[in-house]
C-alpha cells in the first residue's frame, strides 16, 4: 500500500519504495496465522476463491477465514496455508504501485520470495 490513508477493506496491495510509512508496516508471525496491517484491524486476504492471478488486499481480520490464513516459509515465501499459493510479485515487476497477487508456489521463483526483518 502506498499511505495510511487508504486503510479499508479492499484496498489493494502493491509494492512501493520503502518510506517509513503504517502502510509498509506489516506483521508476519511465525508459524501459521494472519499477516496483519501493523496496529490495525487488518489484514492480508486472498479474496473468496483464491487462484492464480487474484490481487491481494487487505479486509478486516476474521479467525479461521482461509483467505487470511498464511504461513512464512522455510525458503522466504508467504503461502496461503492448504492453497498451494504463495503471494507473488506481478510478472517479477519492481516499479512502484506493482499488484502483489497470489500464483501457485514454484521454488526458486524470485517474484515469491518475500524478506521479512
Amino acid at each position: 500500500m502506498r499511505s495510511a490513508s487508504a486503510i479499508e477493506n479492499g484496498t489493494a496491495v502493491q509494492i512501493f519504495d520503502c518510506n517509513g510509512t503504517p502502510a509498509q508496516d506489516w506483521v508476519v508471525a511465525p508459524g501459521e496465522g494472519h499477516v496483519n496491517l501493523a496496529s490495525t484491524g487488518f489484514c492480508l486476504d486472498a479474496g473468496m476463491v483464491p487462484a492464480n492471478g487474484i490481487g491481494m488486499k487487505i479486509w478486516e481480520c476474521f479467525n479461521n477465514l482461509p483467505a487470511q490464513d498464511w504461513f512464512y516459509t522455510s525458503d522466504q515465501r508467504i503461502a496461503l496455508t492448504n492453497q498451494g499459493l504463495c503471494l507473488d510479485l506481478t510478472n517479477g515487476d519492481l516499479t512502484n504501485g506493482n499488484l502483489v497477487q497470489t500464483w501457485t508456489c514454484t521454488d526458486f521463483d524470485t517474484n515469491q520470495i518475500w524478506t521479512i526483518n
